[in-house]
C-alpha cells in the first residue's frame, strides 16, 4: 500500500497544491523534473543487491531503514510552508523522491525472493492493485485531504500510512540471501538485465508495444472530453471511477495468469484495450457519449491495470534470485518511463493530426502488440 505513494504525491497532487497557492504554471513544469530521482530509480537496484544488512534481513533491512527516514522527513516537510518555503521544500522532496526509490526497489527484490513460483499472477495482481491504491491515496485523497485540513495534516497523514507496514515487517522473516562466488561488478547486472535475446525483447519490444494502445487511450482522455462539452466534475467522477475498478482489475488479473497462463492471458488483455480504445472514438471526433465514454474510459484502465500485472508476473519470472532487485525493477522502471514519454507524445501527437488519428494508431498498436505478446508468451520468439 506504500508503494508509489511519494512519486504519485509528488507528480499528481504536489504540483497542484503549488498551482492553487500561486506558483507559476512554468515553475512548476521546472519543479516536476525533479521527478527524474524517482523515474531513475533502476540505477539504485544494484546497490540495494550488493549490500544490506544480516541482522535485519537483506531487503527487509532497506524497508525498515528508509520507511523510518520517510517518517522523519515528512515530519520535516510538514512544519514548511510549500509555497513561501518552496526551495526548502524542493531539496526536502528530493530526499523524500530517493528514499521512495530505494524503499520501492528494496519491496521488489523482496517480492521476488519471498514469492514462490506459483503464486506469482495473484501475488502480483496483490501488488499492482496495492499500487494503484497508493496512488489513490497519494493523489486524489492527499488533494481532498488538502483541502479541507492544509499541507501540514495531509502530509502528516502521509507519512502515518508508513506505519502500517512497520509493524507488518517487525513480524516478516526474510528467506536468507544466497552469496555470489564471485560478484561481478556494481553496475554491470543493469547490462545483465538484457541478457539473452528472449529477456533483451521482453524490455525492448513486448512490453513497450503491448503497452502501447492503452498509454496512448489515456493521454488525452481528459482533453477529448472537455473539447466534447463534458464539465470538469464529471471527468473527475468518471476518472476516479476507472481509477476504483483498476485496483480490482489488477487483482483478477493476477488470478487470470495463473489460471490461464500468459499467452491467454495477453489475448484476453489485448482485446479489452483494443475494445475500449475503439469505444474512444466518438468522443475523440466530438461527440459527447457520455455512456460509451464512461465504459470506455473503465475499459482502458482495467486493459492497463491487467496488463501492468502481465509485466509484473513475466519481470518477477525471469528475475534471478540473486539480483531480484535490479532483474525485476528495470523492466518495470522503463515501462514506467515509456509511459511518461509515450503520455507527453501522445499530447503533441494529437494537438499536430487530431485525437481520431491518435486513436487510429493506437488500435494498430494494440492489434500489433497483442500479436507480439502472445506469441512471446509462447516462447516461439527469442529463443
Amino acid at each position: 500500500m506504500t508503494t508509489n505513494i511519494g512519486y504519485s504525491f509528488f507528480f499528481l497532487a504536489f504540483g497542484t497544491i503549488l498551482l492553487e497557492g500561486g506558483v507559476p504554471l512554468g515553475t512548476v513544469a521546472l519543479v516536476n523534473l525533479l521527478g527524474a530521482l524517482y523515474a531513475a530509480r533502476f540505477l539504485l537496484a544494484p546497490v540495494v543487491d550488493r549490500f544490506g544488512w544480516v541482522r535485519f534481513g537483506h531487503y527487509r533491512g532497506w524497508l525498515i531503514c528508509t520507511q523510518l527516514a520517510l517518517l522523519v522527513v515528512l515530519a520535516g516537510l510538514a512544519s514548511l510552508d510549500p509555497v513561501q518555503d518552496l526551495p526548502v521544500v524542493l531539496v526536502v522532496m528530493g530526499f523524500v523522491l530517493v528514499l521512495s526509490a530505494f524503499h520501492d526497489t528494496a519491496l521488489n527484490g523482496l517480492a521476488v525472493r519471498s514469492i514462490a513460483p506459483a503464486e506469482h499472477g495473484v501475488a502480483n495482481g496483490i501488488q499492482i492493485g496495492g499500487a494503484s491504491l497508493s496512488v489513490l491515496i497519494g493523489s486524489s485523497g492527499a488533494l481532498l485531504l488538502f483541502s479541507r485540513t492544509g499541507w501540514t495534516v495531509t502530509v502528516l497523514a502521509l507519512g502515518a500510512v508508513f506505519l502500517v507496514p512497520l509493524m507488518l515487517l517487525a513480524r516478516l522473516r526474510e528467506p536468507p540471501i544466497e552469496q555470489q562466488a564471485e560478484a561481478p561488478a556494481l553496475w554491470a547486472t543493469l547490462a545483465d538485465s538484457f541478457r539473452g535475446p528472449r529477456r533483451a525483447m521482453w524490455i525492448l519490444l513486448v512490453i513497450p508495444l503491448f503497452g502501447l494502445a492503452e498509454w496512448l487511450g489515456t493521454a488525452p482522455q481528459s482533453a477529448m472530453m472537455l473539447a466534447a462539452g463534458w464539465s470538469m466534475d464529471r471527468i473527475a467522477i468518471v476518472q476516479s471511477v476507472a481509477m476504483s475498478v483498476q485496483v480490482v482489475a489488477a487483482f483478477a488479473a493476477g488470478m487470470m495468469i495463473t489460471r490461464w497462463g500468459r499467452s491467454a492471458s495477453a489475448l484476453v488483455f489485448g482485446t479489452v484495450g483494443a475494445v475500449g480504445v475503439l469505444a474512444l472514438t466518438p468522443v475523440a471526433a466530438g461527440y459527447s457519449a457520455p455512456v460509451l465514454t464512461s465504459l470506455a474510459v473503465v475499459g482502458v484502465a482495467i486493459a492497463f491495470g491487467a496488463k501492468i500485472t502481465w509485466f509484473a508476473t513475466i519481470s518477477m519470472q525471469l528475475a534471478r534470485r540473486e539480483v531480484a532487485a535490479t532483474d525485476y525493477s528495470v523492466p518495470m522502471a522503463l515501462e514506467s518511463a515509456a509511459v511518461t514519454v509515450v503520455s507527453s507524445a501522445g499530447l503533441a501527437i494529437a494537438a499536430a493530426v487530431g485525437f481520431s488519428w491518435l486513436l487510429m494508431g493506437a488500435l494498430v498498436a494494440a492489434a500489433a502488440g497483442t500479436g507480439v505478446a502472445v506469441v512471446w508468451a509462447r516462447g516461439r520468439v527469442g529463443q
